[in-house]
């Protein structure tokens, strides 16, 4: 009844108003006591085992097969199933029954718009805690009424972009500590948590207040062996990341002193006259500004790399070129020239791998581009052209350094032997070197803007290209150590050779197991010994 005076009531006193309120609060404190709701303090539910409904497959983008890394406590690891696959899933046994009442899912970009969470005590009988139907990514926190279940899973029914898969980062399980009393919080289960982020370095190393324009660590002098790495990034947001600062801070220690940051905008198709940045794959000018301004706060110089590539999967080398196309070109490349400037870059590529726009027939266009790039960027400048592109360059003359994108073919042959390898290299580097001097470019030197091989065997005969699956690959970390350590033994002692850059290191630690990136390979320990002896 309402508590309040009627026509034939008498006014309920204070006493009966206490009482009430007491009888409520008893109520709702024994109602919390049964776990039938969830109580106040949650503990993180651990899981000892996962199951997944498949693995993502590009060698470059995909994490590891683990589908306990969205329970470890990591960040920096995660699970993605195979893209372009909707209905994919992942359980996690949490080793007995628990009482559950709330999940935290750390998304990455590849989110699920639709999903639904389920909850089983013997992982055949599934009963649905929660059905979503306008997930929004990022880090998403859902709460219900606790539920009793041994089995936690997520079936992700449909993806926010039809042509990527899932992704997450982190899936955590809690539940009220009543119910749960041997269970900790999540700080206590994974102590570590936050150093898997290295806050602590990256806080002491990459301190960048707003609007602040970091000092270069100095000019790049001819004599200069350029220590580099290309660091890749196609996402709009990533290189303002802390995981990105993390990165950096890895690699500055594991001795690169040069940084080939890229920066892509798109045209749709190799007959496009326009050329334009994407809302999501475009880097923002402020994340490259902050990339750039992290490099030169750990030492290490930065080249600043723009890239074109196309929207429909065909090569930047097919793209046809027309005076429409050129005036495009130009307006994007004029505007990193001014990021270069503005940011003290201390070195400038005015392009990449455009073979079909770079023979005589558009050398007045380029020469064009060229001056107008030095009025406004003072340092030297480079081009990267593709491996079999440096011949017909017509405009080498007028930069400072001759680029290449060295891919060359090594043998035809999986699993060579190291004297193979340095055979190869030898041969590529006479015909390199008879070139500079027919041609007086000797003294510019050129540096490898690009080399690279991935962790796959028989990676030295096409190391140009991109697997699309790494099913069926014969994982062969040995052959790119090798292919790496070749190319220095032999390069090194020529004096027109200025250096290289790896492609490639990603922000993200978990890409790239059988791709091109040497993070945590064998390869890895011959780039850093090659930095120390340059």
């Amino acid at each position: 009844m309402n508590i309040r005076e009627t026509r034939n009531q008498k006014p309920v006193t204070r006493n009966a108003i206490f009482f009430l309120v007491s009888v409520l609060w008893f109520l709702v404190t024994i109602s919390h006591a049964a776990g039938e709701r969830p109580q106040s303090q949650l503990v993180y539910l651990k899981a000892v085992s996962a199951v997944a409904s498949s693995f993502e497959e590009t060698p470059d983008w995909a994490p590891k097969p683990d589908p306990m890394a969205p329970v470890d406590g990591n960040l920096q690891t995660r699970w993605a199933p195979k893209s372009s696959s909707d209905n994919e899933w992942i359980y996690f046994d949490l080793g007995r029954e628990k009482v559950i009442s709330k999940i935290t899912i750390n998304w990455e970009d590849a989110y699920a718009v639709k999903y639904e969470i389920l909850a089983s005590s013997d992982s055949k009988s599934w009963n649905r805690v929660i059905l979503k139907d306008e997930g929004r990514g990022g880090v998403e926190n859902l709460e219900f009424e606790p539920v009793k279940a041994r089995f936690v899973k997520i079936a992700a029914l449909r993806r926010v972009n039809p042509e990527w898969g899932f992704s997450m980062w982190e899936f955590e399980i809690y539940g009220p500590k009543g119910s749960n009393p041997q269970d900790k919080t999540l700080e206590e289960t994974f102590p570590k948590r936050q150093e898997s982020f290295r806050a602590a370095r990256i806080a002491s190393c990459v301190n960048i207040a707003p609007g602040e324009i970091v000092r270069s660590p100095g000019e790049i002098s001819r004599g200069e062996f350029h220590k580099g790495i290309n660091y890749t990034s196609w996402n709009r947001s990533e290189l303002g990341s802390q995981i990105s600062d993390s990165s950096l801070v890895y690699l500055s220690e594991l001795g690169a002193k040069h940084a080939a940051i890229m920066a892509v905008w798109y045209q749709p198709n190799a007959k496009a006259r326009f050329i334009g940045p994407t809302d999501k794959r475009s880097v923002s000018d402020e994340c490259l500004a902050h990339a750039i301004n992290a490099s030169h706060r750990l030492g290490m110089k930065v080249m600043l790399k723009p890239h074109v590539d196309l929207e429909d999967g065909d090569y930047r080398t097919n793209i046809v070129p027309s005076e429409e196309w050129f005036d495009s070109y130009k307006k994007f490349i004029l505007h990193y020239a001014e990021m270069a400037a503005k940011y003290n870059v201390e070195i400038f590529s005015v392009g990449t791998e455009l073979s079909n726009t770079t023979t005589a027939r558009w050398r007045k266009r380029w020469l064009e581009i060229l001056a107008e790039v030095r009025k406004i960027y003072k340092g030297p400048i480079i081009y990267g052209a593709n491996w079999d592109e440096y011949e017909t360059v017509s405009f080498w003359s007028e930069v400072d350094y001759i680029g290449i994108d060295a891919y060359f073919p090594l043998t035809r042959k999986k699993d060579p032997t190291k004297d193979e390898l340095i055979a190869a290299w030898k041969a590529i580097a006479d015909k390199l070197e008879a070139w500079l001097k027919a041609g007086g470019l000797a003294a510019k030197g050129i540096i490898f803007t690009e080399i690279g091989y991935d962790a796959v065997d028989g990676s030295n005969i096409e190391p140009w290209r991109v697997l699309s699956t790494i099913a069926n690959q014969k994982e062969d970390q040995k052959e790119q150590a090798d292919c790496l350590d070749s190319l220095m033994i032999v390069l090194s002692k020529r004096p027109w050779f200025k250096g290289f850059y790896w492609w490639n290191y990603f922000p993200r630690p978990d890409l790239g197991p059988l791709g091109y990136t040497l993070r945590g390979k064998e390869g890895e320990k011959i780039l850093v010994e090659w930095f120390k002896k340059k």
